[in-house]
């Protein structure tokens, strides 16, 4: 609520400035981009990337169906050496991480800024492979998350945004093998709630 006060605040200073550049008018294209930033500079990629379709009405956006996308993959390799010149690999683990949603959002222009909310609903996939020992885990989510935000234009075609979340996530784990146990075999499910501040915060383009 604070973020929102507060973006509000600055909203309606710059407004005061700029009041001379408000024909730079929010775009009507039909298509955005919204890249993630959250983790892009600390992990290399973004958590997740979505496109949307907007529905303009009136010579309005009224609203946008959302398809994100996001994927990485990793892998940790040890090597020892004896004497300092042959290498042996000692462990090896891998993960990969897989994620799709599709979602709908509301928008209601303010002035410059555009406020939305809605939900998306999706799926997210994780395997951690580990060749120390014969151990294998896999992670299967289904999530739905009502979410709100307000989107501040740079220019016609680009913009910044933030959400706020309310992540809902049911977990299916499998597991395969342990240090003491190679037969060992687990099945785990739980469900859990969480608000996520911020949801995502995503560098946009329309065209």
């Amino acid at each position: 609520m604070l973020f929102f006060l507060s973006a509000f605040i600055l909203l309606n200073a710059f407004n005061s400035v700029t009041a001379q550049n408000r024909n730079s008018s929010h775009s009507l294209d039909k298509y955005e981009i919204a890249i993630d930033l959250q983790n892009l500079f600390s992990d290399g990629y973004p958590d997740k990337v979505l496109f949307k379709i907007n529905r303009i009405k009136e010579s309005q956006i009224k609203g946008a169906y959302r398809f994100g996308l996001g994927a990485s993959y990793g892998i940790e390799i040890t090597k020892v050496t004896n004497d300092n010149k042959n290498y042996e690999e000692l462990t090896r683990q891998e993960g990969t991480n897989l994620s799709l949603s599709l979602g709908y959002e509301f928008q209601k222009n303010m002035n410059r800024a555009v406020f939305f909310y809605g939900a998306d609903f999706g799926v997210f996939y994780n395997m951690v492979d580990n060749s120390e020992y014969p151990h294998l885990n896999n992670r299967y989510e289904l999530f739905f998350v009502p979410f709100a935000g307000v989107k501040i234009p740079i220019s016609y075609n680009l913009s910044l945004a933030f959400e706020a979340g309310l992540d809902n996530r049911i977990n299916m784990l499998k597991s395969e093998g342990s240090l003491s146990n190679p037969d060992f075999r687990s099945y785990d499910i739980n469900f859990h709630s969480k608000i996520k501040i911020p949801y995502s915060l995503t560098f946009n383009f329309n065209f």
